[in-house]
């Protein structure tokens, strides 16, 4: 497969290619330049001038790229442009003599009867430049063709007046097609063959969550550090096989586990609201048995609701009541004051939290003296009957 100088060896092949041809031309001293036609490059007179203008991915090759590399970053395989060269010949000589058209009607013929590059030609031409040694363009599998470009008026008036900026001189256009060029990593080899193999099958119980209680006690609120209860079916796995809980998609040790019930310890940082459990049991395999994430079955996701807790309440000048909450509130929490007297409940809106807090002063206009008691709405989640305060 080619490198990255095989832009460059295409073009001296060009160069040479036709220059072979006008040695047998009519013209006499006719030479093969390559320099751009407004440059300050010396242009062969009489002659052809070979100067590559655009080049564009390769339409065929560019549809079939596969990926290069796996998730980890490893190479699969070396990495592959595919480019079409697209080249404009210019024709100098004595007009009078017609030479420019006499050299046009050779290289048309060159190009009609040797249309692709060969390979013969492409390592002398790499043999005799020494910028191009390293060349392996004539280790390509795809031989490199010229086909001729048609242009409209306003293609060829669009080229001369903008790109070169000069006054037009005969010319005609091909296109070389294509170029592969590759990297020079290495591909790690095939993988080594397989010796032997095991097949079995089966048939795994789907495990079921039926419910998330606080435990020891199953009536109790599940407050922040607290224990909890997964109640269901089929929640233990096969006999050697892994187990993994995970509360808001992040695994949990468990304390006990059995087919109906497992249990474990809340983890910190969890925020006062809805929260989510699933277990999943993924499937060890391969000799000797290693765990495979992302196997095996998984329960649908169970909800449960963290309640948030007053750990301490005062009144305070505003008046207002000073209320300190475990768990803290996060940033985008709204928090809820309910007082309650006499059968009676009043709620404040402490609004929604810009920024983590865990003390909180909400004001409560127009609240008449007496003793109240305090709970705390944190994103709708109530705390359990929480302390008095005397206002």
């Amino acid at each position: 497969m080619s490198n990255a100088l095989a832009i460059a060896a295409v073009t001296d092949s060009l160069v040479s290619l036709l220059g072979n041809y006008l040695d047998e031309s009519l013209v006499t001293g006719a030479q093969v330049s390559a320099v751009p036609p407004d440059g300050p490059g010396k242009i062969a007179n009489p002659g052809v001038n070979v100067f590559l203008y655009q080049v564009t991915p390769n339409k065929a090759y560019r549809n079939a790229d596969l990926p290069t590399r796996d998730a980890a970053g490893n190479l699969l395989r070396k990495p592959m442009a595919a480019l079409d060269l697209h080249y404009l010949l210019t024709f100098y000589g004595d007009a009078s003599a017609r030479e420019a058209e006499r050299l046009l009607g050779a290289v048309t013929l060159a190009l009609q009867a040797q249309p692709t590059l060969p390979r013969s030609l492409i390592q002398s031409v790499q043999a005799a430049n020494a910028y191009l040694n390293t060349s392996t363009l004539d280790q390509q599998f795809e031989l490199i063709r010229f086909t001729p470009i048609v242009f409209s008026l306003e293609e060829l008036s669009k080229l001369w007046s903008f790109l070169l900026k000069i006054d037009y001189v005969l010319s005609t256009a091909y296109v070389a097609s294509v170029v592969l060029i590759e990297t020079d990593d290495t591909v790690p080899g095939p993988a080594l063959p397989v010796l032997n193999y095991t097949v079995s099958a089966i048939a795994p119980l789907v495990p079921v969550i039926a419910g998330i209680t606080a435990t020891p006690d199953p009536a109790a609120p599940i407050l922040a550090g607290a224990s909890i209860a997964i109640n269901g079916a089929n929640l233990a796995p096969p006999s050697g096989g892994a187990l993994s809980v995970l509360v808001n998609g992040t695994a949990v040790p468990t304390v006990t586990v059995s087919a109906t019930q497992i249990t474990l310890a809340l983890p910190g940082g969890l925020q006062a609201g809805g929260q989510v459990v699933q277990v999943t049991q993924p499937l060890s395999l391969g000799q000797p048995a290693v765990l495979h994430p992302g196997t095996g079955v998984s329960s649908a996701p169970a909800p449960f609701t963290l309640l948030p807790q007053v750990t301490a309440a005062n009144a305070i000048a505003g008046p207002a009541v000073s209320v300190t909450l475990n768990p803290a509130v996060a940033a985008g929490q709204r928090v809820i004051l309910q007082l309650s007297a006499n059968g009676s409940v009043m709620l404040f809106d402490a609004g929604t939290q810009a920024a983590p807090i865990a003390t909180l002063d909400i004001p409560t206009p127009g609240l008449a003296s007496g003793i109240y008691g305090v709970q705390v709405l944190v994103d709708g989640a109530l705390s359990p009957a929480g302390p008095q305060v005397t206002l």
